[in-house]
């Protein structure tokens, strides 16, 4: 290697040195400027990681407590204590357990309060129940004709065999046709519609 080449070489290298050292230097002045703001962000995301683990933690343990909660009121469903430890760690898994009881046991008043719940498929299902289990045709009436019920065709099938009972065949027919042929009601409608119901 010639003399003029090692020089240029030696050159390149000092180039390459000062660009290294020049961006170290902006990088020392940019954190020198910066140095508060820089601190504070690391600070928040420590902080904001450290949180977020912590309400991991507690959602899982309210779960896992909820559930524990429930396996004990499947078991033994008088027990108060497990139900309140349901409603403080999962209200909404509570209303349902409350709904499936109040359903099976034809618990009015449960379903009464069960209607007022902020959870709108939970007081949809209530006040479904509530109208059947109360046999008030207006009820039913009120349910389907709201704006978007979930158990419609139910209700409809309903109010067709409560109006049957009450010896009012041909409304019943022309509610029974309110039925779309997609619902998985229509098979039972039709035998409703075809045989009626027999008299106490």
């Amino acid at each position: 290697m010639s003399i003029k080449e090692q020089v240029d070489f030696v050159k390149e290298e000092l180039t390459q040195d000062e660009k290294l050292l020049e961006g170290l230097i902006k990088v020392e002045r940019f954190y020198k400027r910066n140095k508060i703001a820089i601190l504070a962000l690391s600070v928040t995301l420590v902080l904001g990681g450290i949180g977020y683990s912590v309400m991991e933690y507690i959602n899982k343990q309210k779960l896992l407590t909820a559930n524990s909660a429930l396996l004990k009121l499947q078991n033994n469903p008088s027990d108060t204590k497990a139900l309140q430890v349901l409603k403080d760690n999962n209200p909404t898994l509570a209303n349902l357990y409350l709904l499936k009881e109040a359903t099976l046991n034809g618990d009015i008043k449960t379903l009464e309060e069960l209607v007022k719940s902020k959870d709108e498929t939970i007081s949809d299902l209530a006040l479904y129940h509530m109208a059947v289990f109360k046999e008030s045709l207006s009820q039913v009436k009120d349910y389907r004709l709201k704006s978007t019920p979930l158990l419609k065709d139910l209700a409809l099938f309903d109010e067709a065999y409560m109006l049957l009972k009450s010896g009012k065949v041909q409304e019943a027919k022309n509610v029974l046709a309110l039925i779309p042929e997609t619902s998985s009601v229509k098979a039972v409608a039709k035998m409703l519609n075809h045989y009626g119901i027999k008299g106490n």
